[in-house]
């Protein structure tokens, strides 16, 4: 596949407040951030970002500072709105392609992650995008050992046996997104397994509603926001607007006995969209949307 999501950036107006969220309700264990040598002026401290997951790899918990850009000589803000962010195998090959196309590139260098190097961009829908290339080890294994396809022996899982599925991303116009990724960042649009008598077949399998980058539907979805969706499958939650990302855990109903214990209000989708996968969804502390699946 040569590419894999390396983390998402959730904005929180409590980090504290959303980093018990992820630890306390869905069972993440707390991560340790990992700084170049030289550090340039992030701005952070433990009141405004939190990590779970390994070697910077999987969420980070984020409140928004609004000078960032201008502390760090960027053109784009990464700590407002949240951002995912994509691994690939050669950096310099897609900021070459991004600036030919007359898109603005913020090259950040290895400037926040310890070996890894970043870059920032809008995709068409105005969504901000991360690309970054681990530069030396200490950034984490290759590209190359995210080939499997079974989430329970992939490396990119996480103590406490998570990982991340995949990122949704809203998009008015799912076709020029699609081709942005495909065509400028190098992925491979792939077809989307739906579940058996999915109720939102006609959804997922219209090109103009959604777009699918790797296999057995774990990576990048591109959606176009849907008003009456959450309608149409009576859910409480609409997971085509706004965007979201979805963890695989191990035991969705020890998330679910956590959240009635909390009192969180959640939408437990079942195997509805996705061969093989049981989905839940429900809002964090700040109100990003969590997409929560267990493999059946």
């Amino acid at each position: 596949m040569g590419w894999f999501v390396h983390h998402v950036n959730v904005q929180a107006h409590n980090v504290r407040e959303s980093a018990a969220f992820y630890r306390d309700i869905i069972g993440l264990k707390d991560g340790a951030w990992v700084y170049p040598e030289t550090v340039g002026e992030v701005g952070h401290n433990p009141d405004s970002i939190a990590a779970f997951g390994s070697l910077n790899r999987g969420i980070h918990v984020v409140r928004a500072i609004p000078t960032f850009p201008r502390d760090n000589n960027l053109l784009h803000n990464p700590t407002i709105g949240g951002h995912f962010a994509f691994n690939v195998p050669d950096i310099l090959v897609v900021k070459a392609k991004l600036e030919a196309a007359g898109i603005a590139v913020s090259d950040a260098g290895e400037y926040a992650m310890s070996g890894v190097r970043q870059i920032y961009c809008y995709d068409p829908s105005h969504n901000v995008i991360e690309i970054n290339q681990i530069v030396n080890p200490s950034g984490g294994p290759a590209p190359g050992a995210e080939e499997t396809n079974d989430l329970r022996y992939e490396p990119g899982m996480h103590e406490g046996e998570w990982a991340l599925h995949h990122v949704n991303l809203p998009a008015h116009d799912v076709r020029a997104t699609a081709t942005f990724f495909r065509d400028l960042i190098g992925l491979e649009e792939m077809a989307w397994e739906p579940a058996a008598d999915s109720p939102v077949a006609a959804y997922t399998s219209n090109p103009d509603s959604l777009a699918m980058f790797g296999h057995q539907n774990r990576g990048l979805h591109i959606a176009k926001p849907t008003p009456a969706f959450a309608w149409d499958n009576g859910f409480k939650h609409n997971p085509t607007v706004g965007g979201h990302f979805a963890l695989v855990v191990q035991s969705l109903d020890a998330v679910k006995q956590r959240m009635d214990k909390a009192g969180v209000v959640y939408t437990e989708a079942g195997p509805y969209a996705m061969a093989g996968m049981r989905q839940l969804y429900a809002y964090d502390p700040s109100l990003n949307l969590v997409e929560i699946d267990e493999i059946i």
